[in-house]
């Protein structure tokens, strides 16, 4: 009886693997149970225990897990990943996020890292151009509105700019506009800095008082077209330029009734008194005035003091043939190279002048001696 056991046992074997050796088929209802003791399997695969798959695993619909998965190394997503159950974060501390990396691979990233360009975003535009409920965004060291159309406004609750401020502003370093800068007046068309000055004394003041860097400036132009007004200072209730430079060095000066003041491109330089030019430097160098008033310090009659030493009229001669011009006038070499001082030649000419009114006064008194002689013989003569 036994031999006839172990033989059937021997056959039930050799049929159990003969059955798994080729393909075998479950009926639909029937669920199958690894491991899972006297309990009926409650799906059409349970195992209790590890499960070890050593080529490709296929899902035609999803997979569900309970409690955890891991994956030794790659995991390829192809469609959607939806991670329900992860928290919303307010705010960035030391999360961790998953961040795309190169040729698709996800790859764990500190939160940290990105808090220079994660931000959030309101710009909800509703019809109108308005910004439903604007909220500020923040980064390290920055707030922020990234939404045009709102308007900032500091001590108003009716801001009508970007940035509206009633009140004081201070900027402690530079200030700096793309576009232009308007003070006391709205934003124009015509210029980069606009100024409307109203009871002020001045409409620019500058100044370097207590400066110490060389050739401080008070104000510097630059242009490069040559027909580049310099400057140009209008009068409204004349209608008229009352001051225009120009870039080729033409200057103009407008007292509102005429032209008092021209400086030419070729040189040429004008001062009138409205109906009249009262001087005038030519274009040659010619120089015109109605009248010219020379100061001097000192004037030429020390000659006349009787310290004076006049010199005799036979030394004036011996000069005068040596060094062909009179004493203490400069020569014409000295003239030609370094011009001449009007004063100081003035008072040297009167000089000369005072002295040849010596000379004359020495030549009379020699002649009246010479008379009263010729008188003195012509009475003594029998």
């Amino acid at each position: 009886m036994k031999k006839i056991t172990y033989l059937l046992s021997l056959s039930a074997l050799f049929s159990v693997n003969q059955l798994f050796a080729q393909e075998n088929n479950i009926t639909e209802n029937g669920n199958v149970g690894i491991g899972t003791g006297s309990a009926a399997p409650t799906a059409r695969l349970q195992v209790a225990g590890s499960t070890r798959i050593d080529s490709t695993l296929t899902v035609n619909d999803s997979v569900v897990m309970a409690t955890s998965a891991r994956v030794g190394e790659d995991l390829k997503v192809e469609g959607d990943l939806y991670l329900p159950n992860i928290q919303q974060l307010n705010s960035i501390h030391e999360e961790t996020i998953l961040v795309s990396g190169e040729n698709g691979i996800t790859r764990k990233v500190a939160a940290t890292t990105l808090r220079d360009i994660i931000y959030s975003r309101n710009c909800d535009i509703v019809t109108g151009g308005s910004v439903a409920s604007p909220s500020w965004a923040n980064g390290p060291n920055k707030l922020f509105s990234e939404c045009p159309q709102v308007l900032v406004g500091i001590g108003t609750s009716t801001p009508t700019r970007q940035l509206d401020v009633v009140g004081n502003a201070k900027v402690s370093a530079h200030l700096w506009a793309n576009g232009s800068v308007s003070i006391g007046s709205d934003m124009g068309t015509f210029s980069k800095l606009s100024i409307v000055n109203t009871n002020r004394p001045a409409v620019i003041f500058g100044s370097a008082v207590g400066n110490t860097q060389p050739y401080q400036r008070l104000m510097r132009f630059e242009y490069d077209n040559p027909d580049t007004k310099i400057m140009e200072v209008y009068n409204t209730s004349t209608n008229q330029l009352a001051m225009e430079l120009r870039a080729d060095g033409q200057m103009d000066l407008f007292n509102g009734v005429a032209n008092i003041f021209h400086f030419g491109t070729n040189g040429m330089f004008s001062v009138s008194n409205n109906t009249q030019k009262t001087f005038v430097v030519e274009a040659s160098g010619l120089t015109r005035a109605r009248k010219i008033k020379v100061d001097a310090d000192v004037w030429a009659d020390y000659v006349f003091e009787p310290t004076y030493k006049l010199m005799p009229l036979s030394e004036v001669e011996s000069f005068l043939k040596e060094h062909k011009h009179l004493p203490s006038i400069p020569s014409e070499k000295v003239m030609k190279e370094e011009g001449i001082d009007l004063a100081e030649m003035n008072v040297k000419m009167m000089e000369k002048i005072e002295e040849l009114t010596l000379y004359l006064i020495q030549q009379n008194k020699e002649l009246e001696k010479v008379k009263a002689e010729l008188e003195t013989l012509k009475q003594e003569k029998p």
